[in-house]
């Protein structure tokens, strides 16, 4: 089953889309603020035991942002995600 981890960044919230052959399977949604992180993590552990699913079952990932690559919060997820090696 190949998985994939859609992530859309806005201002003060984001989204966490899990995605089977370009077909969303469940959804996950979160505001932060100093503490994008902390948040991410617990979020996307959410939205995996909610569906069954280990980390090491997700195959790709895409980041979508509304406040391009060199904001803080964008380069923070594109590690957390770098990390859990996707």
């Amino acid at each position: 089953m190949k998985l994939d981890l859609i992530i859309v960044l806005r201002a003060e919230d984001f989204r966490l889309e899990l995605q089977q052959d370009g077909r969303m399977l469940d959804l996950q949604t979160a505001k932060y603020y100093h503490d994008l992180s902390d948040v991410l993590i617990t979020n996307l552990d959410k939205l995996l035991k909610r569906n069954n699913i280990d980390v090491k079952s997700l195959k790709s990932y895409k980041i979508h942002s509304d406040l391009g690559q060199d904001s803080t919060s964008y380069k923070i997820i594109a590690a957390f995600v770098a990390g859990i090696q996707i």
